[in-house]
């Protein structure tokens, strides 16, 4: 008989007992179902559609999505009546990108939209940079089709006014995540200077908050994708299981992918310059996979739980 270690493990003793423990298992936002029917569910849709494609797909669409993106979003950063706009992205985009080399063509990209005048042309490249820019959405509501209890068919008009909306939506997110990073620095500032606090630990208080501010940005994005790109029959809960788990993974592999790029990649070695762009890529990339998995860790509850609800089977 050929040895299969996957036979062992699937009939080990610590195995079953946490497949028994599954099955009584209520995690929170999973709506009184079982951990193991969701994830036997999850593990069946996955399986059936290859998440790897699809991801590829979205992060395709959100790559070329980026130049268009960008100039609708810094034709509005003049308008904002704060100083310190500039130097805001600079560390957001510091924050979120793996290593040096990536933060600097980012940075190099703000700096070109910002201070590159395109006089005569200022609304017209605002209007096609809104539109390109939400051909991303596009792509991430044709990953997003399924035909599934629970779901329903959007109308060619309905899903590009959609992704208009989304997109100018994602957009006030971000320029309300600067706002917020530059008033909270200035507050703390100005209430560490009139208590005269000069201690560094309490100073890292602003660094914390501005950490808080991003994840908060992260999860805000994830729940409004989550919420509006499904062409579902009942819109899901702002806050949901799927976007809980994106947030918590998408900070863990932009923290694991930095350290892994910074310590042991040799891409600046092998492919010059253009491992820069690489890693911008793969960065992409892996944030597009973990998208498409919470989107269907939701989708896998929401269906469970409308096919209980029509069999009139509660849910445990």
């Amino acid at each position: 008989m050929p040895f299969k270690p996957e036979r062992i493990i699937l009939e080990s003793k610590p195995f079953r007992a946490l497949v028994n423990r599954s099955k009584t298992l209520v995690l929170p936002g999973f709506e009184g179902l079982p951990l193991y029917d969701v994830l036997k569910f999850f593990l069946r849709e996955t399986r059936n559609k290859s998440l790897g494609e699809r991801a590829a797909a979205i992060s395709f669409n959100f790559l070329l999505a980026i130049p268009p993106f960008f100039i609708f979003l810094f034709t509005l950063v003049p308008y904002i009546p704060m100083k310190n706009v500039e130097a805001t992205l600079y560390e957001l985009a510091e924050d979120v990108t793996p290593n040096y080399n990536t933060y600097i063509i980012v940075r190099d990209m703000i700096h070109d939209f910002l201070y590159t005048h395109r006089n005569g042309l200022l609304s017209v490249a605002f209007l096609m940079g809104f539109f390109a820019s939400s051909n991303a959405v596009m792509g991430l509501v044709r990953s997003f089709n399924k035909k599934l209890p629970g779901f329903r068919r959007r109308k060619w008009w309905q899903k590009r006014l959609m992704a208009l909306k989304l997109t100018a939506i994602l957009v006030f997110l971000l320029l309300l995540t600067v706002i917020l990073i530059i008033a909270q620095g200035r507050v703390l500032s100005f209430i560490f200077d009139y208590m005269g606090i000069t201690d560094k630990r309490i100073l890292s208080i602003a660094v914390v908050t501005r950490w808080l501010l991003i994840v908060l940005l992260f999860f805000s994005m994830l729940s409004v994708i989550y919420r509006f790109v499904p062409a579902t029959v009942k819109k899901w809960k702002f806050i949901t299981a799927g976007s809980i788990f994106a947030t918590v993974m998408m900070i863990v592999v932009t923290i694991l992918f930095s350290f892994f790029v910074n310590n042991f990649a040799n891409y600046n070695k092998i492919y010059g310059s253009v491992g820069t762009i690489l890693i911008l890529m793969l960065s992409v990339y892996f944030y597009s996979f973990i998208l498409l998995v919470g989107f269907e860790l939701n989708a896998s509850i929401r269906i469970l739980k409308e096919t209980a609800d029509n069999h009139n089977l509660p849910a445990r």
